[in-house]
């Protein structure tokens, strides 16, 4: 159960990563400095043309069990989301195999909140909510710092390999930036205890102009596959309730397994 719990946070980096690409970009710098700045420009325009964004995603991770899939739905407007998470449990033998519960993430512009029927409400902890704020504005975690160190091909884009220096909350030790649009192709984070995990961004389609995002994301640690993730649909402002971000505004019912076998019993 926990395994499937977790699955959310292990893909953090790939929920959204806002990927976005405004087409080539003119006299592009290629020191840090003209990196950083038009890639803050970029980001800037994004959130004055979108307003706020519906995504539902489909991520298929590899687990001791085998390929476990789950839906998750994502709200951004503003600095504020909300991340839902359709699970299943059927590995618990005694509950229906199609009976599903639902995650919650929201980050309301100040904290991170987890609501689900298990713990039902909890306030996240610093560093827990950091890590789903770092797929939302991976860009601010790059200093000046961060070194340039090469040029790659990844699939047919020409990429700057840029080194990160670890800073709280961020996943990232290496990124891979296109050369013409400064999107973010690739990233890799690499633990004091030796794994090395990396996300690779893919599928780029437009969404509104020239603006592009990625629709396909995959995650491997050591060179092994763990996990897919796809963007099956995409909204852009679409005037979303303030309420959706609000943790107080969210009904969940404890989870109770005895209520719910009694309830399956009496549809049968």
């Amino acid at each position: 159960m926990r395994q499937r719990i977790n699955n959310s946070r292990i893909m953090a980096p790939a929920l959204i990563a806002l990927c976005l690409v405004w087409g080539a970009t003119p006299g592009l710098a290629t020191d840090i400095s003209g990196i950083l700045q038009q890639t803050k420009e970029k980001y800037a325009k994004f959130e004055e043309e979108i307003k706020d964004m519906t995504i539902v995603q489909e991520i298929k991770m590899v687990t001791e069990e085998g390929e476990v899939t789950e839906e998750i739905k994502m709200f951004k407007k503003g600095k504020k989301f909300r991340i839902e998470t359709t699970m299943r449990i059927s590995e618990l033998p005694e509950m229906p195999e199609e009976m599903a519960l639902i995650q919650i993430i929201i980050y309301d512009g100040k904290d991170s909140w987890m609501i689900s029927p298990f713990m039902v409400k909890q306030k996240l902890p610093y560093e827990e909510g950091k890590e789903y704020q770092m797929g939302m504005d991976w860009w601010k975690f790059i200093s000046e710092k961060t070194k340039v160190v090469d040029t790659e091909k990844v699939g047919k884009r020409e990429c700057y390999v840029l080194d990160v220096e670890e800073k709280e909350g961020f996943s990232f030790t290496r990124l891979w930036l296109d050369k013409k649009n400064l999107a973010l192709i690739k990233g890799e984070s690499k633990k004091s205890e030796g794994e090395t995990t990396v996300w690779i961004y893919s599928d780029f389609r437009k969404i509104k102009d020239d603006l592009e995002m990625p629709y396909r994301t995959e995650m491997y640690t050591d060179g092994k596959l763990m996990g897919t993730l796809l963007i099956k649909s995409l909204e852009i402002n679409k005037d979303l309730s303030d309420d959706l971000f609000d943790p107080d505004k969210v009904e969940v019912k404890e989870f109770n397994m005895e209520e719910m076998m009694q309830e399956q019993e009496g549809e049968e």
